[in-house]
């Protein structure tokens, strides 16, 4: 089975991620740890290594399962 690449909104990768997950599809969607600082505090917090993209791994004809 082929690895796809799949474009999503900026800052929804890990929402499109459980989303596959939750209909059975294999995802892959690399976080990274960074400490975000605002006025009163600072946070880790986790993003994605590469923005707007999340990796599938399905056959053929699962494709249109992804894009509904």
């Amino acid at each position: 089975m082929p690895w796809y690449v799949i474009y999503t909104q900026p800052r929804s990768e890990k929402k499109v991620t459980e989303r596959l997950q939750n209909i059975g599809i294999t995802t892959y969607c690399p976080l990274v740890t960074q400490i975000r600082q605002w006025s009163d505090r600072k946070k880790k917090v986790q993003v994605p290594l590469i923005n707007s993209y999340v990796f599938v791994n399905l056959d053929e004809n699962e494709r249109d399962c992804v894009f509904q």
